[in-house]
């Protein structure tokens, strides 16, 4: 099994990043030969989209003939997705929705005749479904009875996911974390967790069966192991 594990907060100790990692952690309790790549967004943010990857996308002309390495670091991140078996994610929520990095992540995954067609009826993706482990942190509270403000994250990362064919998703949040510290964000992490639903990881084939290696892109991974070998494109 091999696990892409994206982290999006520029804080090393952030909720977040511990909720992802704690994530990661049960799936190598299912999987302990799983091989894992990591995608660090707030260490190594991506470039927002550049000119000549926007012309490369404004017509059907140029996404057939991009201009020679205008697509490049959009096929890189794709083929992370496309090797994966399993994506974690781990982000806060910002003013209601996701940091600009996590969206300079999407920018470059969702392009037209690679992960999705675009059809009269909307968008149809032409990946391969996995499941998505979405861990969310928040200072305010976006759902259930406590909820004081709008959650626009979730409904529109579940949109974005699945017009590339990414339709089994969970996300798992730690909210009010302005007011947690020590054991409450323990706690609060654990209650996360409890929601998560392993069983569609177990369906999975050769999940016993994978050596154990751990990918970094960038810098060091900061996650359940440490760094064991092959290193993933830098962007």
């Amino acid at each position: 099994m091999n696990i892409l594990h994206i982290d999006v907060s520029p804080r090393q100790e952030s909720h977040s990043r511990q909720l992802s990692a704690a994530i990661v952690e049960r799936l190598l309790r299912l999987a302990p030969g799983a091989s894992i790549s990591r995608r660090d967004l707030g260490a190594d943010p991506l470039p927002h989209t550049a000119a000549d990857y926007a012309f490369a996308l404004s017509t059907p002309a140029t996404l057939a003939a991009p201009p020679k390495g205008a697509v490049d670091i959009s096929e890189a991140l794709i083929r992370e997705v496309e090797t994966a078996d399993v994506i974690v994610i781990g982000t806060p929520m910002y003013n209601f929705t996701i940091p600009s990095i996590l969206k300079a992540w999407i920018d470059q995954i969702l392009r037209v005749g690679r992960t999705m067609k675009s059809t009269p009826a909307g968008k149809v993706g032409m990946l391969r479904d996995r499941p998505v482990f979405i861990g969310v942190a928040s200072g305010g509270v976006f759902s259930g009875e406590r909820a004081n403000q709008p959650d626009f994250l979730t409904p529109y990362l579940s949109l974005a996911l699945n017009s590339i064919g990414l339709k089994t998703l969970q996300f798992l949040s730690v909210q009010a974390t302005a007011f947690l510290d020590g054991d409450k964000a323990a706690l609060a992490r654990e209650k996360a967790l409890a929601a998560i639903d392993l069983t569609v990881v177990r369906e999975l084939r050769g999940v016993d069966g994978w050596p154990a290696v751990l990918a970094s892109a960038g810098r060091p991974y900061r996650g359940v192991r440490p760094a064991l070998g092959r290193v993933a494109p830098a962007f």
